[in-house]
């Protein structure tokens, strides 16, 4: 089960998630040495990242996942396992490549639209925030004061984000469309301000490019660098793009369907926004939608895109609110306090729609 890492690759992300699993549970590095049956400096090593959790055959990991559920870890913690091991690997192929691109067709962001749960663990180092499932756990075991996400030297995540920059710079035509979008929107999370300068650029760019917006797999890319400097604390392309993008029923309804994907509420993968965008069209219902957009009104980055997104969603599928009197009465508060000051005419009128329609339903 030890296996030998590749030179080079990067195993903090895994690590960490091991780490607090194994804190979880209770039990010393031994007691999981003893119990995988494996040499404790295999633990260590798979805890330091010094021997990453993607050298494991896939047999392997499934075997140290569910070892771990049956001493006691979550299992939706412990589910994150393998997906932790995927951020790794994106975070090793851009890390190693550094300024160098990388073919669309085989760069780990180039291939599959990537959900929010993976990508809550690819930005984990870089905003300490855990992903949801993790939360719970609390700090890892321990002696003395201990990092509490995973950790990039400054050199690392430099060379990361230097490497999204030459994929986007670099992904042109259909084939590197998916990595552009993707690498943009990581771009987000760099606050250097040459890189914010970029991101300004490519954004008006976009905007500028009419037959870029129009199609709805243009759209998720101006959509992605738009968040990407709401991120940065300018609210004015989200704002802007909202206006003047989100303005035929095409667009919004590929909005809608992204953040199904983006959520998990189409289960199946897709290796292009096109595909996702049409095949994902009519598979989805919209109850895990409406449930984060609501839990997410106040976000201070996504405020005016969510509120947009609940009113598109609310007209689109008027039957999401015919649940019973607690969850109208929830949403409703929850709508209620999210109309403040700082949104804009446009938000706050839509938030006040939504709310009627809320306080409507079901009579």
């Amino acid at each position: 089960m030890q296996g030998a890492a590749p030179h080079g690759d990067v195993g903090v992300v895994a690590a960490f998630v091991f780490k607090l699993l194994r804190s979880a549970v209770g039990r010393r590095q031994t007691d999981i040495a003893e119990y995988l049956r494996v040499d404790v400096s295999t633990i260590q090593g798979w805890e330091s990242g010094r021997r990453p959790l993607s050298a494991l055959s896939g047999t392997s990991l499934l075997r140290v996942r569910n070892s771990l559920i049956a001493l006691g870890a979550p299992a939706a913690a412990a589910n994150l396992l393998t997906p932790a091991v995927e951020a790794d690997v994106i975070l090793s192929t851009a890390i190693n490549a550094g300024p160098v691109a990388i073919d669309s067709r085989t760069h780990p962001l180039g291939v599959a639209v990537v959900r929010r749960s993976l990508l809550a663990l690819v930005t984990w180092p870089f905003t300490g925030v855990a992903p949801e499932a993790l939360r719970a756990l609390g700090a890892p075991m321990g002696r003395g004061p201990a990092p509490r996400h995973p950790q990039l030297s400054v050199a690392m995540k430099e060379r990361f984000f230097d490497h999204l920059l030459t994929a986007a710079d670099s992904a042109r035509g259909t084939d590197g469309a998916l990595l552009r979008r993707q690498a943009v929107y990581l771009l987000g999370f760099d606050h250097r301000p040459s890189t914010i300068a970029w991101l300004i650029g490519e954004f008006h760019r976009i905007v500028r490019s009419n037959s870029l917006t129009h199609a709805p797999s243009g759209l998720l890319l101006g959509r992605g660098a738009a968040l990407g400097l709401a991120r940065q604390g300018d609210l004015d392309p989200v704002r802007r793009f909202i206006g003047t993008d989100f303005t035929d029923q095409q667009q919004v309804t590929a909005n809608l369907v992204y953040w199904a994907y983006w959520l998990g509420e189409i289960p199946d993968a897709y290796s292009s926004d096109g595909d996702m965008l049409a095949g994902g069209e009519v598979v989805w219902t919209g109850h895990r939608v409406l449930e984060h957009l609501l839990n997410h009104l106040k976000e201070p980055m996504g405020a005016d895109l969510n509120a947009h997104s609940l009113w598109a969603l609310v007209q689109a599928r008027p039957n999401l609110l015919d649940a019973g009197l607690v969850h109208r009465l929830d949403a409703s508060t929850k709508v209620q306090d999210a109309i403040h000051d700082g949104l804009d005419q446009r938000a706050h009128r839509e938030l006040s729609d939504v709310y009627f329609a809320i306080r409507l339903a079901g009579r």
